[in-house]
């Protein structure tokens, strides 16, 4: 679990680089923006000189509204980007635990996902082909009902499905991130944000 934390606050730490570098961007964008409007007002101005005070002003006003909108609207996918990278980062990571991990991992995802009751579990082709000796022995000690092994392989990348009787629950790390990708974008935005 160290091993985990130790990757997720690695995980964090570049985010958050990434995170500042992209904002500092935005906001030399938005910088140049408004530094554009001034000089549009200023020219504005120069050129006409029956314009009033009040109206040079007004449009200065809406220049610097405009780069300040152009500025959330470029912070705001900037965030959004970062949440996306960090929650792919993630699901990558997960995936490419080493084998011991990996199957830990999942044991403690079988444990919080089985049901009381007898089922089958299923995975994807590539772990069926690596899963350790004698593992299902190892679900049954964590799961809540008796699971049967399927020889057949799942269509899925990693992870597993748990059927019972004819009910599948998807546990494949692709559908457990896009179930909490809302929970898990939320939390990362209080987090980095």
């Amino acid at each position: 679990m160290a091993g985990i934390d130790k990757m997720i606050r690695q995980i964090q730490d570049d985010t958050k680089t990434v995170c500042d570098d992209m904002i500092a961007a935005a906001q030399a964008k938005a910088e140049k923006i408004l530094a554009d409007a001034k000089k549009e007002a200023d020219k504005i101005s120069a050129d006409r000189k029956k314009r009033t005070a009040a109206h040079i002003a007004d449009i200065e006003k809406r220049g610097e509204s405009s780069a300040a909108l152009e500025e959330r609207k470029v912070a705001l996918y900037t965030k959004q980007s970062i949440i996306n990278d960090m929650l792919n980062t993630g699901m990558k990571t997960a995936k490419d635990l080493p084998d011991d991990e990996y199957f830990a991992l999942i044991l403690k995802m079988i444990e919080k996902n089985s049901q009381p009751q007898d089922g089958v579990i299923f995975f994807g082709k590539k772990d069926l082909a690596r899963l350790p000796l004698n593992y299902i022995d190892k679900i049954n000690s964590v799961s809540k009902g008796k699971l049967t092994l399927s020889d057949n392989a799942a269509a899925i990348d990693a992870g597993f499905i748990l059927s019972y009787g004819g009910i599948e629950e998807n546990c494949s790390f692709d559908a457990i991130f896009m179930s909490g990708k809302d929970n898990l974008s939320d939390r990362a935005g209080r987090l980095l944000f």
